[in-house]
């Protein structure tokens, strides 16, 4: 199978100068910039550790430069930003797909502000990234995740993906974008 390709597409480009508005929860996701740096450690500040461990498995506290510099290139990452339609300056939200050594596949990594769980955002931001797979050259998307994260687990089932047995604290999920 040839590796993607590393280039932005005419779609890529399109997705990072529009928005995608969420009515039910008036939110607006837009393409993550470097510019977001700031705000995306402070949305890091404001979750909760369950939050931050469902994201990452682990208690982080912040991003550094380097990392949020990998997950804003659109040769290796798509990363979206949300926040309220009238605070463009609060980031509520965090999306990820990034690249894996598999060829075709894309992981996606997302991380909501508690007091906005709960309200539809994560299906429809794991919906939107779903539709952007195929766009940015791969053909499923994967999601490692706590075997107790319920919402992800959810979210993804929707999607068609099967969980695994599990028997650990970790559960990977593969979704065909089809």
């Amino acid at each position: 199978m040839p590796t993607p390709a590393l280039t932005t597409t005419t779609t890529q480009q399109a997705a990072a100068t529009s928005g995608l508005t969420h009515s039910d929860t008036q939110t607006v996701t837009r393409a993550a910039t470097l510019d977001d740096f700031d705000a995306v450690n402070a949305l890091h500040e404001r979750c909760s550790l369950e939050t931050r461990f469902s994201r990452y498995q682990a208690a982080r506290r912040s991003l550094r430069l380097a990392e949020f510099h990998h997950l804003t290139r659109p040769d290796r990452s798509l990363t979206w930003v949300t926040h309220p339609e009238d605070d463009p300056h609060q980031i509520v939200a965090t999306t990820n797909l990034v690249r894996t050594t598999e060829a075709g596949e894309a992981e996606l990594g997302i991380m909501i502000e508690d007091p906005w769980q709960s309200r539809g955002l994560g299906t429809s931001l794991v919906q939107y990234a779903r539709t952007q797979t195929r766009d940015f050259g791969c053909s499923s998307m994967v999601v490692m995740t706590g075997s107790d994260n319920v919402r992800m687990l959810k979210i993804m089932r929707t999607l068609g993906a099967v969980p695994p047995a599990i028997h650990s604290s970790t559960v990977d999920l593969t979704v065909p974008v089809g």
